[in-house]
């Protein structure tokens, strides 16, 4: 008799606990709409990158003195620095830099050890294209400055 009062008894504790586990999952669940959502509506809002965003690769064309610094910084030697030496003055003269951006990583070794600060990050990150060789970045393209969020009129910016 004794044995089954303590069986019941421990029945009542675990139902007890059970109740008290689903009364919290409950609850969450009831807390829910008191939320606001998270979700962004995204080609009609965006949210704005945080300060060190790792975006497209900004260059500067005269800067650059073609010295290779961001091919041997770079983990997987990405950009092609082609340039040719002028024995007049002694110095390399760049002809073309391209980045492939289908490959990039966006590390950002080859800016922080470049040394004449002629790359740069921005906060550009919509870069999907259909075609793969779209990717592929000459100095031009590189070297064109990127529309910010916050100045895009036709945009409502989101901050997080």
């Amino acid at each position: 008799m004794i044995t089954t009062i303590i069986k019941f008894k421990n029945y009542g504790q675990q139902v007890v606990e059970a109740a008290k586990y689903i009364g919290q999952g409950f609850a969450v669940t009831l807390d829910h709409p008191n939320r606001l959502p998270t979700t962004v509506q995204y080609p009609y809002e965006k949210n704005l990158p945080s300060e060190r965003f790792c975006g497209r690769i900004h260059f500067e064309f005269d800067k650059c003195i073609a010295c290779e610094v961001c091919v041997r910084a770079c983990p997987i030697n990405l950009p092609v620095v082609d340039w040719t030496f002028r024995k007049d003055i002694k110095k390399k003269k760049l002809r073309s830099y391209s980045i492939d951006f289908g490959v990039c990583i966006f590390c950002g070794n080859c800016i922080e050890y470049c040394p004449t600060n002629c790359l740069s990050m921005t906060e550009e990150y919509e870069l999907s294209s259909y075609d793969r060789h779209e990717l592929n970045y000459d100095q031009t393209s590189l070297g064109r400055v990127p529309v910010s969020v916050l100045h895009d009129v036709s945009v409502q910016s989101v901050r997080i």
